[in-house]
């Protein structure tokens, strides 16, 4: 019998009556975040609601469609004197009435809302693990799945259930709009469609983001515009796919077949702090959270200048990342630039910092970057020397690590005045 989450966040079967759960900073003291999701699925087993749009004896591709709210699921809502919110139950009615989900050649398709429908600002680990485990409850039901979510922390969710859904061997496509489906003109309906045509494919095996006219993935993906389609892009990586009068495939960078079976990772620790410097910044602020004895931050990620810098001459904010190392915090470094990576061996300031005990993010993502400390500090099995490493290894495709962006300096050559870089095509 399935468990209640540790949140009110399940649909039907109704387990029986049990006392209330307890809260997450119950279950875990200081870290309230972290917590587990025992699922809801197989959906087909315990028949939740949804809709079938194609035979259940079709030898199609089965797609499941986990709906946790968002843009594209919004409507007029007379409760709320007709101003748009998400409803439930409108997304599996207007799917039932699209002629495009019915051809020969699209998958067999079912739908689940989640009750209630969540703005995806309210999302965070507790629905990261809701989503992981409900798509581990149905893995061996279906071929392929598409979340469908708002688009704020779009690249915050897709990049955790990168790293929890550890050996995926199938599409997990996340989708949005910045236009509702009930709209005239949106863009939730190729969206939708295109995640569906991506989550049927055999040639995807990771989690991506489609939006507009690509197929990002997932853990590369950031936000970039707030009123533009073209909402989403991987600024160190070329898109999985690209989509036009054909869709364009570049299988080189598809993730290769997992050697083991699906391991979900339902823990997330986000005792972690960002931190994005400013000149002229006051670093007592940083100091308090580091030295207080009742802090349990477990990671700080440093939004810096460029490659990796900062002020040479703060030496007290250097005395601070000693402070961090002493208390087994660990600092890693990302830049402010939309593109490129960390090189913390470029400047004198980045050996200082390494010899702090910094640790360089490469070319990840902000969001990837917290995902992945939040996953690797989730589990129990790791040493924070091990999690410390890891940070340097790409697990899931998330960073690139060769030599155009290691921590040394990438000047190679000269030539009347001019200095040339050897960069070496990386093929993920």
């Amino acid at each position: 019998m399935p468990k209640p989450s540790t949140r009110p966040l399940s649909t039907p079967p109704i387990p029986p009556p049990n006392p209330p759960p307890p809260t997450d900073s119950e279950l875990y003291p200081g870290a309230i975040s972290r917590c587990k999701w025992q699922g809801a699925g197989p959906f087909d087993e315990y028949n939740l609601p949804q809709h079938t749009y194609l035979p259940s004896h079709s030898r199609k591709k089965r797609v499941l469609v986990l709906c946790t709210g968002g843009t594209l699921t919004m409507a007029p809502d007379s409760t709320k004197n007709g101003g748009l919110a998400p409803v439930e139950g409108a997304l599996t009615e207007w799917m039932s009435n699209m002629r495009e989900l019915q051809q020969d050649e699209m998958p067999e398709i079912k739908v689940h809302e989640y009750s209630p429908l969540l703005d995806s600002s309210d999302m965070g680990p507790c629905d990261w693990a809701r989503i992981a485990v409900d798509i581990e409850k149905n893995y061996l039901y279906f071929d392929g799945f598409v979340v469908l979510t708002g688009t704020d922390t779009m690249a915050y969710t897709a990049s955790a259930l990168s790293f929890m859904l550890e050996n995926l061997g199938k599409p997990v496509i996340f989708t949005g709009s910045q236009i509702p489906l009930c709209e005239a003109y949106n863009d939730a309906r190729r969206n939708l469609i295109m995640s569906l045509i991506f989550a049927s494919r055999d040639s995807v095996n990771e989690v991506g983001v489609f939006f507009h006219d690509r197929l990002l993935r997932a853990n590369r993906s950031t936000k970039i515009n707030t009123d533009r389609l073209l909402a989403f892009d991987s600024p160190n990586m070329e898109p999985l796919a690209n989509i036009g009068i054909t869709i364009d495939e570049n299988e080189h960078l598809f993730l290769p077949q997992p050697k083991g079976r699906l391991r979900v990772h339902s823990e997330m620790d986000t005792r972690l702090m960002t931190v994005r410097l400013v000149p002229g910044f006051d670093d007592s602020v940083i100091k308090y959270a580091v030295e207080n004895p009742d802090s349990n931050m477990q990671a700080l990620v440093l939004q810096l200048y460029g490659a990796g810098n900062m002020p040479s001459n703060k030496q007290s904010f250097i005395d601070v990342l000693h402070a961090a190392r002493e208390r087994d915090i660990l600092v890693v470094a990302t830049t402010q630039c939309l593109t490129g990576s960390v090189m913390l061996g470029h400047y004198a300031v980045g050996h200082q910092m390494k010899e702090a005990g910094v640790v360089s993010a490469y070319d990840m993502t902000v969001e990837a970057t917290c995902c992945k400390l939040a996953y690797l500090f989730g589990r129990d099995d790791l040493t924070p020397y091990e999690v410390k490493r890891l940070m340097g290894v790409s697990l899931r495709g998330e960073m690139t690590t060769d030599a155009s962006s290691s921590s040394s300096a990438p000047f190679t050559e000269k030539i009347a005045g001019m200095t040339f870089k050897n960069r070496s095509t990386r093929k993920v």
